[in-house]
């Protein structure tokens, strides 16, 4: 039966419902785009007020990501012991909370302990979201909906930054905190009433009314119902046996080696994301100028992620990923040399996030790849808490080196370089055996 139920999910087209699956992901996305990149775009007029200095601001910045590094590692494997819906709704809960509580800080010890509190929410819930596209989208269709999904995040990003400049003009830095927080609070009750449970979850944890609810899902993709489910016994797993599971024999070579994908591409990521609109300020450019260049970094983004589409038409999402990963290496390190003329400024920021950005959703689209269902969010939760470790490192060691007044070519080939690493890892990452072989796990688990 399960094998009826995944075969029809994964063969079949892709029905209204499982889009609408994809569409709501992709929403909640947007608004993780927005929570996180709006310290970035508020980081100068916070600065200003104060008079924080880059080593303070690198704190700032490294503080939601220390969040999400903990919710990756430490809470996103939950759902797969009580499921995708229930940990997404509750990270929607603390998300909103921290951003709202952010406005009302008085000092930056107060909001770094709030955007500790706001990355919880969204690191725990991003693996949640990427797993329950994959899992609803056909095999067909799969990288393209873990895409467009991932989309939604450089959309929240421009979104963020175009209501930021606004915001800023007629009101305080404060209100565009609340404005997140309550935006993020009203996905709550559409997520409740159109957010479904993923199915793969259903089937390795059934319960007694497990069959109703798989075959009222299947009624609404327009699939063929089942008459039973298989009874495997998964209460005695626990997170740390399916961390475990991760290195089994047929999974630890691709384990280390994405491990060091998301490691490497993350720093990159959150340098060129967290600083470079602070740095075009400090340049000498209007703030306005330096968060179009937070917006042109998520507009390459899109960009980026349009062209996996087209690109894994003919390329594996591997081969897709290192290019993608070359590109923003290059574009990293001619962006250093033109910070004079902002035309210039422009496209290379767009080809950034073009490479990194772009580099990163390809990394989530190949995971589900990788693992099976037993332990796929755990995989993917721990990979992005891999990445996010080296993400509160730099924009950190980016404020240090700043601020001792380290040459900006050097710190922008310094977080440039993991790029290249980044490609190399890889195109090493894609299994040489059967995708049946890879999703054996041995594990005490099955």
């Amino acid at each position: 039966m399960e094998s009826s139920v995944s075969e029809q999910l994964r063969h079949g087209r892709m029905s209204l419902f499982q889009i609408r699956a994809v569409a709501i992901c992709l929403t909640i996305h947007m608004l993780d785009g927005f929570d996180i990149l709006v310290i970035a775009f508020l980081a100068p007029e916070i600065a200003r007020q104060w008079s924080l200095s880059p080593e303070e601001l690198g704190v700032l910045f490294s503080a939601g990501l220390a969040g999400m590094t903990f919710g990756s590692l430490f809470l996103s494997p939950l759902a797969d012991v009580y499921g995708r819906r229930p940990v997404i709704l509750l990270s929607l809960v603390v998300t909103s909370t921290g951003m709202i509580l952010s406005a009302f800080t008085e000092d930056l010890t107060g909001l770094v302990a709030v955007r500790v509190l706001t990355g919880l929410g969204i690191g725990t819930v991003l693996a949640s979201l990427a797993t329950i596209v994959a899992e609803y989208a056909s095999d067909r269709r799969r990288a393209a909906a873990v895409s467009v999904s991932m989309a939604g995040l450089p959309i929240g990003g421009i979104l963020g930054g175009v209501i930021t400049v606004y915001l800023l003009e007629h009101f305080d830095w404060q209100t565009v905190f609340i404005f997140g927080g309550l935006m993020t609070g009203l996905m709550i009750p559409l997520a409740l009433a159109f957010l479904p449970e993923s199915v793969d979850y259903m089937l390795t944890r059934p319960a007694p009314d497990t069959l109703g609810r798989i075959n009222k899902l299947m009624l609404k993709m327009g699939k063929s119902t089942v008459t039973e489910v298989p009874m495997v016994d998964s209460k005695s797993v626990s997170v740390v046996t399916r961390v475990a599971g991760l290195f089994q024999p047929t999974l630890r070579r691709q384990t280390m080696l994405i491990w060091c994908c998301f490691f490497l591409t993350m720093s990159s990521l959150y340098f060129a994301q967290t600083w470079t609109p602070k740095i075009m300020v400090d340049a000498g450019f209007e703030v306005s100028e330096g968060v179009s260049i937070g917006i042109l970094i998520q507009l390459g983004a899109l960009v980026g992620i349009a062209m996996i589409g087209v690109l894994t038409v003919r390329l594996s999402i591997y081969a897709t990923a290192a290019a993608l990963m070359v590109v923003g290496f290059l574009s990293m390190v001619v962006f250093s040399f033109n910070l004079v003329n902002i035309d210039i400024v422009y496209v290379l920021a767009i080809c950034i996030g073009l490479g990194i950005n772009a580099a990163v959703v390809a990394l989530y689209a190949i995971v589900p790849d990788i693992y099976p269902a037993e332990v796929r969010t755990t995989a993917l939760g721990w990979a992005i808490g891999i990445g996010r470790s080296s993400a509160v490192l730099a924009p950190a060691i980016a404020g240090y080196l700043l601020g001792v007044g380290t040459e900006l070519t050097v710190v922008y080939f310094g977080f440039a370089a993991p790029m290249l690493l980044a490609a190399i890892a890889v195109l090493a990452t894609k299994p040489d055996k059967k995708k049946e072989e890879r999703r054996k796990i041995n594990g005490p688990f099955i």
